[in-house]
């Protein structure tokens, strides 16, 4: 069976917000630490997605501007051909 290994991570967290914290968790009758886990995980992937969609929106930009290129085209650029 897989081991997940984990990192600690401690973080001073707004007082004024905490008790909406707690209560979020115990509507959804899970433990803080699941909680702030599972939205720091969302909040990487919506940067990753953001950063997709960057390359995506460069990448459609440079076809645009010089064109596309064949496959055989792009092995052989990378030297894949051999």
């Amino acid at each position: 069976m897989y081991k997940q290994h984990n990192k600690k991570l401690t973080i001073d967290f707004p007082a004024g917000e905490f008790m909406f914290l707690k209560m979020a968790c115990a509507r959804q009758d899970v433990t803080m630490k699941d909680f702030v886990t599972r939205a720091v995980i969302k909040s990487i992937e919506d940067y990753e997605d953001e950063l997709d969609k960057f390359s995506l929106k460069e990448a459609r930009k440079d076809i645009a501007e010089n064109g596309t290129v064949s496959w055989e085209e792009a092995c052989k650029e990378r030297g894949w051909n051999e």
